[in-house]
């Protein structure tokens, strides 16, 4: 039997949040018909028995399927999700988000009204703990400076034509069309997804609203996993599909080359040691100024921004600063210098 909409999920150990996701698909003020796919890859810390648990109830108002990701890769799972789904309309959410009760409804709506093939959501990072760290980094993150000023993850007042917008939502012929996910790909897989789309004449469109809250790293370390990831997978799209690479890549890439040409330089004359030194002192600089400019609508909309989160912000802008540009940039280069044979 055909459904309306399909929300897929991919998902692996995620049993400290996923139920919370299924609470809020729950409570979806969409009124048409709504399955939910579940793609687990082979979870190993009860998050798949909570699944076969829920989806042999009626606990909620919509059917769950739970099906098995051998590969245990998102794009894998996402594939297999769309393959088992019944939906002309697929919703990508993870196993580790939160939506509001009109998410779906909206984005539904705005990919039948906006003239958009792929549309996708206003992304708001969210601290994936309580900590004063985990605030900092979810803080930092959503900022421009740690952004790049992405159409998905700052304030727009009216949908804006995007190579790439996260979370897509699409129609199903949109999948069949482009051939489904890259599974060659570990990372950055939707990017690839929705860039093939563009080339294919497809309309992919950021939205203003609804809004997809993403928990951040909660730790420096993992902040750290996860930008040398994205950036030695970001460079296997950029050998796939050089044209697609903009300005804020290669900025961050640049300024880490010049960094490290300054570091070599400077045991030859003091000269360069001076100009390295003054590099570093700019960059902790303009750190501060974008911490400071993030922390000022953050301070005055949410009370849990005490002293400690705010001091703990500050201080620690220089080097999550430093992980989100120069460990990605670092994973960049590495993957292009090295990545095709490792990946092969």
């Amino acid at each position: 039997m055909s459904t309306d909409v399909s929300v897929i999920i991919p998902c692996r150990n995620e049993r400290s949040t996923i139920e919370q996701v299924l609470e809020d698909l729950h409570a979806q003020t969409f009124l048409g018909k709504m399955e939910v796919i579940v793609a687990d890859g082979c979870s190993d810390d009860g998050t798949r028995e909570i699944l076969d648990e829920i989806s042999r109830s009626d606990r909620y108002r919509y059917p769950l399927r739970v099906i098995t990701n051998e590969h245990r890769i998102i794009p894998s799972a996402l594939n297999r999700a769309v393959e088992a789904s019944s939906g002309r309309v697929i919703v990508r959410v993870d196993g580790h988000s939160r939506v509001p009760q009109t998410y779906v409804a909206e984005i539904v709506n705005a990919l039948a009204t906006t003239g958009a093939d792929v549309v996708g959501p206003r992304v708001r990072f969210v601290p994936g703990s309580a900590s004063p760290v985990a605030f900092a980094i979810a803080t930092l993150q959503a900022s421009v400076f740690g952004t790049g000023g992405t159409a998905s993850r700052r304030s727009i007042s009216r949908p804006v034509r995007v190579a790439h917008a996260v979370m897509s939502c699409y129609n199903r012929a949109v999948w069949e069309r482009v051939g489904g996910y890259d599974e060659s790909l570990l990372t950055n897989e939707d990017f690839d997804f929705d860039y093939r789309a563009t080339r294919t004449g497809i309309v992919v469109n950021a939205l203003p609203s609804p809004v997809f809250s993403l928990l951040a790293r909660p730790t420096l370390g993992g902040l750290f996993s996860q930008r040398w990831r994205y950036g030695w997978w970001k460079a296997a799209v950029i050998i796939k599909h050089p044209a697609s690479v903009h300005l804020r890549q290669i900025i961050p890439v640049a300024a880490l080359l010049l960094f490290v040409a300054l570091a070599i330089l400077s045991f030859l004359t003091p000269v360069y040691a001076i100009a390295l030194i003054a590099v570093v002192y700019g960059y902790v600089g303009l750190s501060s100024c974008a911490a400071l400019l993030a922390l000022v609508p953050v301070v005055l909309s949410e009370v849990e921004a005490d002293g400690r989160k705010i001091l703990a912000t500050m201080l620690l802008a220089p080097f999550i600063f430093a992980i989100i540009h120069g460990v990605w940039a670092t994973g960049v280069v590495c993957g292009l210098l090295f990545g095709s044979r490792q990946r092969s």
